[in-house]
């Protein structure tokens, strides 16, 4: 009697049958399979850091070499733009002195003649005010030889010989307390000076040699407090800076 072919037995036969590869072959081993991955990519790592350091150095060497200069990866500090740039400013020029300053685009100039020309060595004095008229005639009304707090003084005097330091003694720096310093206006060497006019006054003023002239920028402030029209002292500080000497 034949035995029962069932399709179970039928498939198990012809699995049976076969060939089968040698058994050392089924299973790769791992340690001739890691490695070469490794290998690779510690080569193509490499590879990209080289690549990469070439392009980066074809970019910058040729400008490095017109200008002249070194490649630095410093980065560049913020500088906040003075206040009249966000809101436009006017630029007043004195050709006859070489100077020109800008102003916010509220502010305006007023005449000073008032404080009159009793120092001989004067050449020049431009007052510059966010005050209106109304408003500023208001506050000098009773004393006409008034500094104006919260206005900008530019002067041009006839230097006669003396430093930037000795006009700060004379001005004011001799007979009160006096804040000294020395910074850069303009490329320019200056000496600052900061001294007490009142109990709440504070004059704050600039000295640049200019051969045989002074250039003087000063403001008076009140500590502690804010300007017409919103005022402050760096406010002034911005336009003070941003004179240009020719």
């Amino acid at each position: 009697m034949l035995p029962e072919l069932s399709i179970e037995r039928v498939f198990r036969q012809e699995l049976d049958d076969l060939p089968l590869p040698p058994e050392s072959s089924w299973f790769p081993a791992r340690a001739t399979v890691r490695r070469p991955v490794s290998l690779a990519a510690i080569v193509i790592a490499a590879t990209l850091v080289l690549v990469l350091g070439a392009v980066s150095f074809v970019r910058e060497a040729p400008d490095a070499a017109a200008t002249g200069r070194r490649v630095s990866t410093t980065p560049l500090l913020i500088i906040p733009r003075p206040t009249c740039l966000r809101g436009g400013c006017n630029v007043y020029r004195s050709d006859a002195f070489g100077y020109g300053i800008s102003i916010p685009g509220d502010w305006r100039v007023q005449d000073s003649s008032r404080l009159g020309r009793s120092d001989p060595s004067l050449l020049d004095r431009v007052e510059f005010t966010a005050r209106t008229p109304e408003e500023w005639q208001l506050l000098v009304g009773v004393r006409l030889d008034l500094v104006a707090p919260w206005d900008l003084f530019v002067e041009v005097h006839e230097r006669n010989g003396f430093a930037a330091m000795d006009w700060a003694r004379s001005d004011g720096c001799g007979r009160n307390a006096c804040m000294v310093g020395e910074t850069t206006v303009s490329q320019s060497p200056a000496y600052v000076a900061s001294w007490s006019v009142t109990s709440s006054l504070r004059m704050h003023a600039y000295y640049i040699e200019r051969g045989d002239r002074m250039l003087i920028l000063r403001y008076v402030t009140e500590p502690g407090s804010e300007g017409p029209h919103g005022v402050t002292e760096q406010t002034l500080e911005q336009i003070v800076g941003s004179i240009a000497l020719n």
